[in-house]
């Protein structure tokens, strides 16, 4: 038996050697594994480090843009104002415009009307002007003849 015994704890501690040798495999390829996922941790804790000082900035460029938007949207609303205030007053020379207009028709009518009295007015003077130097060129013209004759005489 004791042969028998030796011979089996004899393939026990075979066994117990090839399971250890199989053991220490996996635990060396595990250590690989398990080194591996370190630096790949260590690399994601360093894109995390980077994702978040990225987020932070973007965050802060978002504040910014916030502010940004919320003064464009003030000026916005002072220029709806302005033109609201503009829309006014383009209303209001319309108005003095047509008013203008209006009164520019009504002086040009009563401007033409007496134009033409005057122009009649002067027609009849101009009229009696060309009868008088119609006259005027008879005397003279007479005048001139009855000189003309008594120089004949007188020589």
């Amino acid at each position: 038996m004791s042969d028998e015994r030796f011979d089996r704890l004899e393939k026990m501690i075979e066994q117990n050697q090839y399971m250890m040798e199989q053991l220490i495999k996996m635990v060396g390829s595990n250590n690989a594994v398990t080194e591996e996922l370190r630096q790949d941790v260590s690399v994601l804790k360093q894109d995390v480090s980077v994702l978040k000082q990225d987020v932070s900035v973007l965050k802060q460029d978002v504040s910014v843009l916030k502010q940004d938007v919320s003064v464009l949207k003030q000026d916005v609303s002072v220029l709806k104002q302005d033109v609201s205030v503009l829309k006014q007053d383009v209303s209001v020379l319309k108005q003095d415009v047509s008013v203008l207009d209006s009164k520019l028709d009504r002086l040009a009518l009563e401007t033409q009307e007496d134009v033409k009295a005057m122009l009649q007015h002067i027609d009849k003077k101009t009229d009696l002007l060309e009868d008088k130097f119609d006259a005027l060129n008879d005397r003279l013209f007479n005048q001139e003849t009855q000189l003309q004759r008594l120089k004949k005489q007188a020589k």
